[in-house]
């Protein structure tokens, strides 16, 4: 529990409250801090999954000390550790149906090309797959061709740092329940992705978001994140497919994990929540939700 009140009695028995005199108009990766009526806090921390290398670490002061402050890390899934096996078979199609079945023709043909591109040929090895794990793999391999890896991801940094430092880590999600949300998604929206994900290989979009991050620009990525929920779609079943979109992957999800921040208040825990930064912002991201029903909650 951290106590914030005028005498920070119990704070200061533990290090204290974090200080009021790190620099308040800082650029880079934006944290917040969580408060509720009892003045139990904790953090929010907003991280990519992937990074070139590990020029961003270690992070400003204060967010450093926020992490040391805390007694566990929470994540929307432990990145560092390996599948569980058979993860993939949630992926799998069931009835009798192969990925061809649910994209269309110019799309699977065009999937195929960029996979031959990155792997040097294909031997229909991802047919038997839902959509969305197609476009999973297209999006791993220009990642990677980007020069871009996990490894070096924020959320990664700060669960092997708890881990080091034999702080608990918490799963919010878990690689699972992640992708059983995916597979949520209908046919038209994971088409459409794809092909987006096609028309936009090459490291110009992931650069552009690697230095808005960097820069703590949040007001850029929840733009971003707005104009997506507003966006028109001339075709009536991909709308719906996008509004649904956006319901399962930021509304609920957001949702959700903003319940697991008030827990952690409510049960008096100091808790340092990396999660994903486009989690947090926006009008339905988790800053905005906890806002909305009476935190506290101030970018530090």
């Amino acid at each position: 529990m951290l106590l914030c009140v005028i005498t920070c009695f119990t704070a200061a028995a533990l290090t204290g409250c974090l200080s009021l005199t790190y620099p308040q108009d800082r650029l880079g990766e934006a944290m917040w801090i969580v408060e509720d009526k009892d003045g139990n806090r904790c953090y929010l921390f907003g991280t990519v999954h992937t990074a070139k290398n590990t020029d961003m670490y270690p992070f400003a002061d204060v967010i450093e000390d926020a992490y040391a402050y805390c007694g566990s890390v929470a994540a929307e899934a432990d990145v560092t550790k390996p599948s569980d096996d058979g993860i993939l078979d949630l992926y799998k199609y069931t009835d009798g149906t192969t990925v061809k079945d649910h994209l269309s023709a110019d799309t699977y043909d065009a999937a195929v090309e960029a996979i031959k591109e990155y792997e040097g040929s294909y031997d229909g090895k991802y047919d038997n797959y839902a959509a969305i794990y197609l476009y999973s793999v297209l999006d791993h391999h220009n990642t990677e061709k980007c020069g871009y890896s996990a490894e070096f991801g924020s959320d990664s940094y700060f669960i092997n740092k708890a881990k080091t430092d034999g702080k608990t880590v918490y799963e919010l999600e878990g690689e699972a329940k992640q992708i059983e949300m995916t597979l949520r998604l209908s046919d038209k929206t994971v088409d459409y992705f794809i092909v987006s994900a096609l028309k936009n290989k090459g490291s110009a979009g992931l650069d552009y978001y690697d230095t808005v991050y960097k820069e703590g620009g949040v007001d850029l990525l929840a733009y971003s994140i707005n104009s997506g929920k507003n966006a028109q779609y001339n075709d009536a079943e991909l709308a719906a497919g996008m509004s649904e979109y956006y319901d399962i992957m930021i509304t609920q999800r957001n949702k959700a994990l903003a319940e697991a921040v008030k827990k952690s208040l409510s049960d008096g825990e100091r808790v340092f929540f990396a999660l994903g930064i486009s989690r947090l912002v926006g009008d339905d991201g988790v800053v905005a939700v906890l806002q909305s029903e009476g935190y506290k909650v101030i970018r530090k």
